[in-house]
């Protein structure tokens, strides 16, 4: 005897919610970006873009970005957090001498800026003739390491520019990345961010799923990302400083991912930062270790070995809510292996927590 048409069409309904859920639940790796015009949300598939390079601090030094600023041909942008290298320095003045339109806008509060001011590095540019001026207001502060060479190449790294981060210092070397973009999506969206925050002006989405800038959707795709995982996660970070990613860590670990993560170790006679979010990670069953050979300064979340984040953004609330970051998600095989051996090696040189 056949069903009555109200069954048959409440078991088809049924059927129907049932295969939304599942794509629901297949669909983990999605980020959720702002519609300004109406204020909803949207989602978009974080896959990650490939043809792109990768250089690993310390072994790359500075030449990488001093050679790239010298073979500019028509202009260079740059947005930084910190500015110290004076080969650097005299790159972008060299670059404007010859002609070249270079503009650098510098965080003018930062911490630990060393021996050199903010404020006095942005006059001697203006005196080269660099286009300089302080970061946008906007933001507690801008943290963002990226450089824009002749609106062609991208470059979105962890590190600043600074000697101990671009591995010439005499006393301390960081654990860095820098990637090199030359996708023209990517390079297009760098130069609307930067030209954005250069005439203070605001941003208020990113149609680009590939590129994670706070404090627009970095929250959105880290945890995008954390809970994609369904093998593995393996973390470089500075800071653990977040309660909703350091859940979301738990998380993954409680249901079977593997959760490595590498965090600096504290600088002798201060005490860890870290601490109270290394004690949250730990006891919901994430590994932790901290590098006493390279100061930990990267940021990059490597997921299943088939995509990874690189970026300026930590894992602390200050940097996702309320900094100018920037960071991209790769799928590139070459630059993911570089990124596998790199943490590896790391991994091996570090100590449990």
């Amino acid at each position: 005897m056949g069903y009555p048409l109200r069954a048959k069409s409440f078991f088809a309904a049924l059927v129907f919610c049932l295969l939304l859920a599942a794509c629901s639940a297949t669909n983990n790796s999605t980020l959720a970006t702002l519609d300004s015009t109406n204020g909803t949300t949207s989602t978009a598939p974080i896959g990650g873009v490939q043809n792109v390079k990768v250089f690993v601090e310390p072994d790359a030094g500075d030449a990488v970005i001093v050679d790239a600023i010298s073979s500019a041909k028509k202009s260079v942008f740059l947005e930084m957090y910190l500015l110290t290298d004076t080969k650097i320095i005299n790159a972008l003045e060299d670059a404007a001498h010859r002609g070249v339109t270079v503009r650098v806008m510098l965080e003018t509060h930062p911490y630990g800026s060393g021996t050199i001011s903010p404020t006095e590095t942005l006059d001697k540019l203006k005196a080269a003739g660099v286009q300089a001026k302080s970061a946008s207001p906007d933001f507690s502060l801008t943290h963002e390491k990226g450089m824009i060479i002749d609106a062609t190449t991208a470059y979105i790294m962890t590190s600043n520019f600074t000697l101990s981060a671009l591995g010439v210092s005499k006393t301390t070397h960081n654990r860095e990345y820098g990637i090199i973009d030359a996708n023209s999506q990517d390079v297009q969206t760098v130069t609307d961010i930067f030209n954005a925050d250069w005439n203070r002006s605001s941003i208020q989405q990113i149609a680009n799923p590939n590129l994670v800038v706070s404090p627009l959707n970095s929250r959105a795709a880290f945890l995008s990302l954390i809970n994609g995982a369904q093998k593995s996660l393996a973390i470089e970070a500075e800071e653990m400083q977040d309660s909703e990613v350091e859940q979301a860590l738990v998380n993954a670990a409680k249901r079977g991912i593997q959760v490595q993560t590498i965090l600096p170790a504290p600088r002798s006679g201060s005490s860890d930062t870290n601490s109270e979010g290394i004690a949250t990670i730990r006891q919901g069953g994430v590994q932790v270790r901290e590098d006493p050979r390279l100061y930990m300064h990267a940021k990059i979340i490597i997921i299943d070995g088939q995509k990874a984040f690189v970026g300026s953004e930590n894992i602390s609330t200050a940097s996702l809510n309320r900094n100018r970051e920037l960071g991209i998600v790769v799928s590139d095989a070459a630059v993911l292996t570089t990124l596998r051996q790199t943490f590896q090696q790391d991994w091996s040189d570090s100590h449990s927590v």
